[in-house]
């Protein structure tokens, strides 16, 4: 199955910026506050245009997570039947573990391997999690790969999900701890360059990961599960090909801006 069909195109076609060859930036100019983004695609979660002064943002609003449990579910389906222009049942299978993920897809870049992804984000609130992320390595099945600030641990992390389970790769030097002012705005970006991923926070380098290395031991030593071997979970294997997004998690609400992509 392609990625997105041709006849599909022009049914996701949103205006972007170029500000350089290579760099990839929404441009919000077309968007409402209160609806949907023009340039994301939300697959799960309640994603609107809010406003930031006088500044249009991207605000996932977790506040409705726990109000309708099958919403996540129905919104999957009709996003996917949108990106890849039926409904995909390895897609549909993972939806109970997706709608613990808020996710929004960006539209109009059907493919990323090398570069650079930035955002900056401001943490709005949240009762059981705080998170902001940036999604990528998105596959056909719903297989993602994001990199993420979680304001509840002051932590960044790389996580995976594979056959409808997520699992962490790689946390940040858990003696390192990222506080961070939520009334400010801050710059989450990930870089990849081949087979070596780097994710920063404010230009602070906050962890790095080679994709298709073995996994280490797990906590307290123990064997690490099975699908962290890159033999086993296909989206741990290089090279990193897919679309990206915005993520987050569970009643998180989170502003983001400013989102640009570089490609390689």
């Amino acid at each position: 199955m392609k990625l997105i069909p041709r006849f599909m195109a022009s049914a996701l076609a949103f205006t972007a910026v170029f500000a350089h060859a290579g760099d990839f930036k929404p441009d919000m100019k077309k968007d409402q506050v209160g609806k949907t983004p023009v340039s994301f695609e939300p697959m799960v979660g309640t994603w609107v245009v809010a406003e930031d002064g006088k500044e249009k943002v991207i605000r996932v609003d977790g506040s409705p997570w726990k109000a309708s449990q099958d919403a996540p579910t129905k919104l999957l389906a009709s996003s996917a039947r949108r990106l890849y222009g039926t409904s995909n049942e390895e897609l549909m299978d993972n939806a109970k573990q997706f709608a613990y993920f808020p996710v929004a897809v960006l539209k109009g870049l059907d493919n990323f391997s090398e570069g650079a992804i930035r955002v900056k984000f401001k943490t709005v609130g949240g009762d059981l999690d705080r998170c902001s992320g940036i999604l990528f390595n998105v596959k056909e099945n719903g297989d993602w790969l994001s990199v993420r600030y979680n304001d509840t641990e002051n932590n960044v992390a790389l996580w995976e999900f594979h056959n409808g389970l997520r699992r962490p790769v790689k946390f940040s030097d858990r003696t390192k701890k990222f506080m961070l002012d939520r009334a400010a705005w801050h710059e989450l970006r990930l870089t990849i360059e081949g087979v070596e991923l780097k994710a920063f926070v404010d230009d602070q380098l906050a962890l790095e990961h080679t994709l298709g290395s073995e996994p280490g031991p797990g906590r307290n030593g123990a064997a690490p599960l099975p699908d962290l071997f890159p033999a086993n979970n296909p989206v741990l294997r290089p090279p990193v090909k897919g679309r990206v997004g915005l993520w987050s998690k569970t009643d998180s609400t989170s502003d983001f801006k400013d989102y640009l992509v570089t490609t390689k």
